[in-house]
């Protein structure tokens, strides 16, 4: 975000407060008093001290009335997107553009709860009112149209989506008589910290077709990589494929066709319950099955499978999307990555209702189911063992919490070891 884009801070925004310096209401109105009766009474020097503090007062008032008109400010991470344990610099920006200087500002920025300050100084602090957030608590001069810079080195600690705020920036006039504070909301969030993966070099899934004779209602799929040509526009065709160049050209619809790959799909199902209470949570439970499915995710993107996600701890309404098609290459692992990076264990759909809510977009025919959970709800496990009968592939990996169940004809690979989450310090 460039300075142009920044808060830009007016009159109107915010609250403005005195500081509860001395110059107060009813001292200003018993000074006027005292510098009526003194000119009525001749007493020259002691109307001439009332008044000069009167003048004073005034201008003091005027210049914090003015201090944060046409003040911008920008906090901005060096990076928007960052795996577990990665540092980034946070630059905090402020400018006045106007020609009235600043004889002091200060500058608060809470730091959300999962990022922490490399290296903290006595402008930084822990709030007790404000949980594990730290505040970043900058104060400097700003001369006529000047732009200052601070620089912080923060690590993500844990994975999410974060934005960063509430802010509060205050200035006043010289004598410190007033303060004008202005405060912000927490913004949307702008910085997304992937999970961590582990390698899995031995994983591998069953063969797209086993020896013999099979029949499989799964297709050929087009390669986008690999384009062979035009053919013109039928019902059904995605929008995307429309060459709009050729379409100009020969005023009717064509659209680009590609070369066929038959690569093997594959649609990760994420369990984000941790107990078989709802109410219970255990976060770690939780880390270790989205290590999980985000392992299994990378290593089927790095065979060469197109790979989707279902994930009932993601909000449709939020940030990170609950389904993503299946898809290949670099760009699909990052929108699985972006996906896992903001599931929660407080889930309100189950996972059989969440495929039958996306249909056969998210679970297109043929393709293989990889089941990642810690508990394995009956009729999650019934539903799967329908799956497996409409002819999908079925592999089921218990990620974390107690032995996996011994489930009659649904074998669960045991993965807790591989998949268990580094803990993490927030100190």
């Amino acid at each position: 975000m460039s300075m142009n884009q920044a808060l830009s801070f007016t009159i109107g925004r915010g609250r403005w407060t005195r500081s509860g310096a001395v110059v107060s209401e009813l001292i200003m109105l018993i000074l006027i008093i005292v510098a009526i009766v003194a000119a009525v009474a001749g007493k020259v020097y002691v109307a001439a001290i009332c008044g000069l503090i009167l003048m004073l007062t005034f201008v003091s008032r005027l210049w914090t009335r003015l201090a944060l008109v046409k003040v911008e400010y920008a906090c901005l991470p060096s990076a928007k997107h960052l795996m577990e344990g990665d540092e980034f610099e946070l630059t905090l920006t402020i400018e006045n553009r106007k020609p009235l200087p600043l004889p002091w500002l200060t500058v608060s920025e809470i730091l959300p709860d999962g990022l922490a300050l490399e290296q903290q100084h006595q402008q930084t602090r822990k709030d007790p009112n404000l949980f594990q957030e730290t505040v970043i608590r900058e104060t400097t001069s700003l001369g006529q149209y000047e732009r200052i810079r601070f620089y912080h080195r923060v690590r993500a600690l844990r994975r999410g989506y974060y934005g960063f705020g509430p802010t509060r920036i205050s200035s006043g006039d010289i004598f410190g008589f007033y303060e004008a504070r202005l405060d912000t909301d927490r913004r949307a969030p702008e910085l997304v910290v992937y999970p961590n993966t582990v390698a899995m070099p031995d994983f591998d899934l069953p063969p797209y077709r086993p020896m013999g004779d099979f029949w499989s209602r799964a297709r050929f799929i087009d390669d986008e990589t690999r384009p062979s040509g035009l053919r013109e526009y039928r019902t059904g065709d995605a929008a995307r494929h429309i060459d709009w160049k050729a379409t100009a050209r020969r005023d009717a619809a064509f659209v680009r066709t590609y070369d066929s790959s038959h690569a093997q799909r594959v649609v990760i199902l994420l369990e984000c319950d941790t107990a078989m209470e709802r109410w219970r949570n255990y976060p770690m439970v939780l880390e270790a099955t989205v290590t999980g499915a985000a392992s299994v995710a990378r290593r089927s993107i790095e065979l060469g499978y197109a790979v989707g996600l279902i994930s009932n701890g993601n909000a449709p309404s939020g940030p990170a999307p609950p389904m993503v098609p299946p898809g290949a290459g670099p760009d699909q692992l990052t929108a699985l990555m972006t996906a896992l990076a903001g599931a929660r264990s407080h889930t309100s759909v189950q996972l059989p209702d969440m495929v039958a809510r996306y249909g056969a977009e998210a679970m297109p025919a043929g393709a293989t189911v990889v089941y990642i959970a810690a508990i394995f709800r009956p009729t999650t496990v019934n539903f799967i063992r329908e799956l497996g009968r409409r002819g999908h592939r079925i592999v089921s990996l218990c990620a974390g919490g107690d032995e996996p169940p011994d489930i009659p004809d649904f074998p669960i690979l045991d993965y807790r070891a591989v998949f268990k989450a580094a803990e993490t310090d927030d100190e």
